[in-house]
């Protein structure tokens, strides 16, 4: 394939270049979330969005929370079957790259017209919920190709709600400077370790984590769900031992992510664990946060704010899963030329786009 249509690979790599060049845009949004903030002291905010813009709110928590935020990353759907969980003085951030998806739209309109201020991180003009939402932030980051999976969209949304928290509590605006630094040696360490990999033999993959780090292992997950074959697994570390343990194959490759030390000691005592069964463990890890004990490591100096600098990481090995499953992880076509399952998808999600091809 020539380099040029590498899509998703391409857009990994562009992911430092993504944070440096949106430094104009995310000075406009922290004002913006800095103006929300002043009319009324910040309550509970309601962090909405389903997918990446969940796992992405996930991921971010802690720094919500040691901010003073009262931050609730929740789906869609938490609201809308328990609508008088939000009350007045509540702030809503509503997060949806197309900005079409139904459930999302719906929550959009259940806390608009509760009254709540609302602010939308959206890609492009928005779609239903840009007309929904004033307050409408977008990335304007361009696809470099028709129905690519998440990447830098994604490292663009962690970017966006960590200025969103710093906005609504008061605090200057994230230098996100030496994370871009670290994403680009991310990026090459994390390609050079799964072009080499013989996935072959691995029959599912669990991805591990615990606290707001859960949020990156449900993306991790999410990723190889888009462009591969083979059965693939979130959990929480210690959840995972009570649950998924029992009917797991000793074959899976199980995927450990730490951001500090006591993630890592943790891991790392499962790690141990898991090597008595003969089951393979792959640590997405940092120098201060080392899991020592797996059979693979990918080594970051920092994690960054909210594990950012693992993103290249989660993501070249979706690629790589898809590749050895025989599937194309730059166009995913095996999902839009399943006509039965995409028109499924397509009910169950974004019924307002039936027949538009996208």
């Amino acid at each position: 394939m020539p380099i040029s249509d590498l899509f998703m690979k391409e857009d990994i790599g562009r992911q430092p270049d993504v944070l440096r060049d949106l430094a104009p845009a995310l000075a406009a949004l922290h004002n913006c979330a800095r103006d929300i903030a002043a009319v009324a002291p910040v309550d509970r905010v309601w962090v909405i969005g389903c997918g990446d813009g969940l796992f992405a709110a996930e991921a971010v928590a802690q720094i919500a929370r040691r901010s003073g935020l009262d931050w609730c990353s929740v789906g869609p759907m938490e609201l809308l079957v328990e609508p008088d969980r939000v009350r007045p003085g509540d702030i809503a951030v509503l997060m949806s790259m197309s900005g079409n998806v139904d459930r999302t739209v719906e929550a959009a309109q259940l806390v608009h017209d509760r009254g709540l201020s609302l602010l939308a991180i959206v890609n492009g003009d928005g779609g239903r919920l840009g007309q929904l939402v004033h307050d409408r932030w977008s990335m304007d980051l361009p696809d470099l190709a028709p129905f690519l999976c998440g990447t830098a969209s994604f490292t663009a949304t962690i970017a966006a709600l960590s200025t969103v928290i710093e906005g609504l509590s008061g605090r200057t605006i994230p230098d996100l400077a030496n994370s871009a630094a670290t994403l680009a040696r991310a990026d090459h360490a994390a390609n050079k370790l799964f072009s080499g990999m013989d996935l072959g033999a691995v029959t599912g993959l669990r991805f591990l984590a615990s606290g707001a780090t859960l949020g990156l292992a449900r993306y991790g997950a999410a990723k190889c769900v888009e462009v591969a074959a083979r059965p693939v697994w979130s959990a929480d570390l210690e959840e995972f031992a009570h649950s998924q343990f029992w009917t797991m194959s000793p074959h899976d490759l199980v995927v450990l992510i730490a951001t500090s030390a006591t993630e890592a000691a943790y891991a790392d005592a499962s790690a141990d664990a898991l090597a008595q069964m003969g089951t393979q463990t792959l640590a997405f890890d940092c120098d201060d946060a080392p899991v020592s004990r797996a059979t693979m490591r990918l080594t970051v100096p920092q994690a960054g704010p909210a594990g950012l600098c693992h993103l290249p990481g989660l993501q070249h090995l979706a690629y790589a899963v898809g590749t050895a499953d025989g599937l194309d992880p730059n166009r995913r076509l095996h999902l839009k030329t399943d006509e039965a399952r995409f028109r499924t998808s397509r009910l169950l999600t974004r019924r307002s786009l039936l027949g538009s091809g996208t």
